[in-house]
């Protein structure tokens, strides 16, 4: 009687078990990026500012410089300044007298970080009247962009494989220009793989390859001090890892994504600083026409309604063995996971609290303070892969996914079994 009242205790944790981890099946990919190898060096979404259908996601490859995919996955046009390392996006900056969405890549070539606005009208880019950010010993990898929700004051992050993460005040000037200063370094101690500022809980996120998650003030003038979030050895990360991005839900509410090579997933964590709750992690799976993700190293996240394809917000995944061609992305709506998991996620399209959350900038009023017109070339080049698949929702809108049992909970299952087995033929 004991044995299947213990079966029966292990069956009723089941879903607390079970909900660790599932999978889902991507709605769309992006066509194939431009470098060959390991060519995507990070990604992030511009939102238009009127119609957010028109949204962007932003790719930096490593060969071919930065590239901007339409949400149904088409390439839109390619900004061949130089190899980029990574890119970021952030709203409200004042651009040549006007608020608007700054792109920041951090370009291989001329080894700095480079400001860069896409124009609504046309979804071109051309620079932002900033001079390249130049880091102190090391050549920029990664780029995160925060505004302070105390002071309103602009900074750009700096990432390096040499362990060193730079922080930049970025000023508006009255003749439409941006200077920089740099006003904080902070040395995590290995390379930097990925960087990302929650705006409203003033924090800035760095994971250092082959150890873990760390979180630091993001004030310019917060202490070096840092909290572990998850990691490698005795944590729920597998190397190799990768970059990490927010669901900005209301108010404060929310989710920190971040990259598990190891076992193909995104692993996902409540936005709360204090704590970061564990909630669960997921796979992108094959759907018989989207092929799965593999050895992913960026995610991109948003919460905000993107027109019709992703009405309730999208997750974006890095494959590195996309089975068509070269690297790229698997979109999947936000709902898809949420849903998927027996304890559900928040789904909630409100703008998040602080700039991060908010929408893609005021449009551009014809004023340009960097090269003249704009300079992102659109792409239509011989041999260039058809915009890739898209699955058609049905007309329920089921976002549905498969739930992993671990196998160790299996394992003890097993057992259970057959010791009931061996004591009745006792």
């Amino acid at each position: 009687m004991r044995t299947f009242l213990s079966l029966a205790v292990l069956l009723t944790g089941l879903p607390v078990l079970a909900q660790q981890a599932i999978q889902v099946q991507p709605s769309a990919e992006t066509a194939q990026v431009l470098g060959g190898g390991a060519a995507v060096q990070g990604a992030v979404l511009w939102v238009h500012p009127t119609d957010p259908g028109r949204s962007l996601l932003l790719v930096a490859d490593n060969q071919a410089g930065l590239l901007l995919y339409q949400l149904d996955g088409t390439l839109l046009a390619q900004l061949p300044e130089g190899g980029a390392l990574g890119v970021d996006v952030q709203e409200g900056f004042p651009v040549g007298g006007i608020s608007q969405s700054l792109v920041m890549v951090a370009n291989q070539s001329l080894q700095g970080l480079v400001g860069y606005v896409v124009e609504p009208s046309t979804l071109q880019v051309r620079r932002a009247g900033l001079t390249p950010i130049t880091p102190q010993g090391f050549i920029p990898n990664s780029v995160a962009l925060y505004t302070s929700p105390t002071t309103g004051r602009f900074f750009a992050f700096a990432g390096s494989a040499t362990g060193l993460v730079q922080q930049f005040e970025l000023s508006a000037q009255t003749d439409g220009g941006v200077v920089s200063n740099p006003v904080r370094t902070l040395n995590v101690g290995g390379a930097v793989v990925g960087l990302t500022v929650d705006d409203a809980q003033r924090t800035l996120y760095v994971v250092q390859q082959g150890v873990g998650i760390w979180q630091y003030g993001a004030e310019p003038d917060a202490e070096d001090a840092r909290t572990e979030v998850d990691t490698v050895t005795g944590g729920g990360l597998l190397q190799p890892l990768g970059g990490v991005a927010l669901y900005k839900a209301s108010g404060i509410r929310g989710y920190l994504l971040a990259l598990s090579g190891g076992d193909n997933s995104v692993r996902i964590y409540e936005r709360d600083p204090s704590a970061h709750t564990f909630r669960g992690s997921v796979t992108l799976v094959a759907d018989g026409g989207i092929d799965p993700v593999e050895r992913p190293r960026f995610v991109v996240a948003s919460n905000l309604a993107l027109g019709s394809r992703f009405p309730l917000g999208l997750v974006a995944v890095h494959d590195s063995s996309n089975f068509t061609g070269n690297e790229n992305l698997k979109l999947v709506p936000w709902p898809a996971i949420a849903n998927g998991f027996p304890t559900p996620l928040v789904v909630d399209t409100a703008p998040g609290n602080g700039t991060g959350g908010g929408d893609g900038g005021t449009p551009d009023a014809g004023v340009d303070a960097g090269s003249p017109g704009g300079i992102g070339a659109p792409v239509g080049l011989p041999g260039e892969m058809p915009p890739d698949r898209e699955r058609p929702e049905s007309p329920s809108s089921c976002y549905c996914a498969s739930v992993s049992v671990p196998g160790s909970v299996l394992l003890v299952l097993a057992g259970v079994l057959l010791l009931s087995r061996r004591r009745r033929g006792a």
